[in-house]
């Protein structure tokens, strides 16, 4: 992390010489957290917005400089039974957010003036106090504009879509078993000929992001799921547009849909070849509440290290098929623009909903 760049200047930021002196932004965990379905890149999404509403302290940086974004040490749903003895929170699997401790911050329970709770994303705060903390009661987050204020870099028209994805790659910096675990996972599932430029990813969001989609514990649905039709036709598109392309990627959380559309391509393009994620538990959802219950002898770090693999796997690819509405296939595309293999990345977007966040993955803005 000492090596510059976002990432860099991201890393000296969170971790100061003197916690003692420094201001904090305390992400706190919901109300009954244990509940709460969001999945993994919601969490990353909500975790990197707050990062940078820490870096800029609400877009108030040049008046007040920046503030040390933290966590509670709560339960952290997908951290359910961690293995190793490790903790049930996300240092379970990630890297601290920072190197400061909870002891370093203001205590709400001294009831002093060193603190205050938003009562949402947007409530306003005196940016003299030295803790804040975020609301217990809203799962969001503030949207900010001059993000790149705290860098030190001349003005704030460089690349949004860059700051983001940067601010997510910090959120995921995986813990030194994670990162093992991950590279046996790559290794065994990527062929040591693939080409990236030659290469597709389908990474299919169906499940609990589907309307009538009902498991307990899992999310309702939120979108009109397209046809895996669709799909199979953005993978025409592009091979219309480029004949050289060898190789397509497809992962899904959704066991029956991945086999589908497995079968779908044989059938349509037998040329292709087909790369999976060897050993994907394939859970059902992407919910992040009761990850265990929903396949028998898998482990929510099954599940995590599983949907990273996904991940990763794609960024292995140059041209993408996706439902842009879904933060998890958005992230894979932002993420491939910014750490991925390939160059000129190029996304469709099948699906009818879109959010403010889709135009990083459909458009590279």
């Amino acid at each position: 992390m000492e090596d510059g760049g976002l990432l860099g200047r991201i890393h000296a930021m969170q971790n100061p010489a003197d916690c003692s002196s420094s201001k904090f932004f305390v992400w706190q965990s919901m109300t009954n957290n244990e509940k709460d379905t969001r999945g993994l890149t919601a969490w990353g999404h909500t975790g990197a917005q707050h990062l940078l509403h820490a870096l800029t302290n609400g877009d108030q940086f040049a008046a007040f400089g920046s503030r040390v974004l933290i966590t509670d040490n709560k339960l952290w749903p997908m951290a359910k039974g961690c293995l190793g003895g490790r903790p049930e929170t996300r240092e379970c699997y990630f890297e601290k957010l920072t190197e400061c401790n909870l002891s370093d911050v203001d205590d709400k329970k001294l009831g002093d003036n060193k603190f205050a709770i938003m009562k949402t994303p947007q409530d306003e705060y005196n940016r003299t106090i030295r803790t804040v903390y975020t609301s217990p009661n809203d799962p969001w987050f503030r949207p900010i504009g001059k993000i790149y204020s705290w860098t030190g870099l001349p003005g704030d028209d460089h690349s949004e879509m860059a700051m983001v994805a940067a601010a997510i790659a910090y959120y995921f910096r995986p813990k030194k078993w994670l990162r093992k675990e991950l590279n046996r996972r790559i290794n065994a599932s990527i062929p040591a000929d693939l080409d990236p430029a030659r290469t597709v990813g389908v990474p299919i969001r169906r499940s609990d992001k589907c309307k009538g989609h009902i498991i307990d514990g899992s999310a309702a649905g939120e979108q009109e799921c397209p046809p895996l039709e669709n799909y199979l036709s953005g993978v025409k598109s592009f091979l219309l547009f480029d004949p050289l392309i060898e190789n397509v990627i497809v992962t899904s959380e959704d066991r029956s849909a991945c086999q589908e559309f497995l079968g779908m391509v044989q059938k349509e393009f037998p040329n292709l070849r087909v790369i999976q994620n060897v050993g994907d538990v394939q859970q059902g959802t992407g919910s992040g509440s009761k990850l265990e219950a929903y396949v028998e002898g898998s482990e929510n770090a099954d599940v995590v290290a599983s949907a990273l693999t996904s991940m990763h796997l794609h960024l292995r690819a140059r041209y993408f098929v996706i439902t842009s509405k879904s933060t998890w296939t958005s992230t894979i595309a932002v993420m491939a623009r910014n750490y991925g293999f390939a160059s000129d990345i190029y996304v469709i977007d099948i699906a009818p909903n879109a959010n403010s966040y889709s135009s990083f993955a459909r458009k590279g803005s």
